[in-house]
């Protein structure tokens, strides 16, 4: 796909997302108190299911730029 491919940004958005679950993984190891539940369930539990809604949506997205580029050509 020329200019902008849509892949490359959920790409590297998968790749921050496993680097911040292996910083929690090693957070937790040390801070384990009710001030980080509340920070996991407020914050962190949040974000992974805005960013799993957002990454199915650039998938989505690719496919329809990937199919019109198909039909145009």
């Amino acid at each position: 796909m020329r200019g902008c491919d849509p892949t490359v940004s959920a790409a590297k958005l998968e790749l921050a997302m496993e680097a911040l679950h292996n910083a929690r993984i090693q957070a937790a190891s040390e801070w384990d108190d009710q001030m980080h539940r509340r920070f996991e369930e407020q914050y962190l539990v949040p974000l992974e299911a805005k960013v799993r809604r957002a990454l199915d949506a650039i998938h989505h997205l690719a496919e329809a730029l990937s199919k019109a580029e198909r039909d145009c050509s």
